[in-house]
């Protein structure tokens, strides 16, 4: 993340909520301008890392594609 002013950080939470995200800043929306780079999966930071779990499951036989 790029170093925020206190200044910057209170207009923030004033239209965002800090409450509802994982580490207060909500990559997919207005906190996206603070984050200057994500190493690895882009999923894990959001959430539910994809990749990993379509390895998983394939591993133990599940077929994500055909139902």
């Amino acid at each position: 993340m790029h170093r925020l002013s206190d200044k910057t950080i209170k207009a923030y939470f004033k239209k965002v909520s800090p409450l509802d995200k994982a580490g207060s800043f909500d990559i997919q929306g207005p906190g996206a301008m603070f984050i200057n780079r994500v190493e690895g999966c882009f999923y894990n930071v959001v959430g539910l890392p994809m990749a990993k779990l379509a390895r998983i499951l394939e591993r133990i036989g599940v077929d994500i594609f055909t139902r």
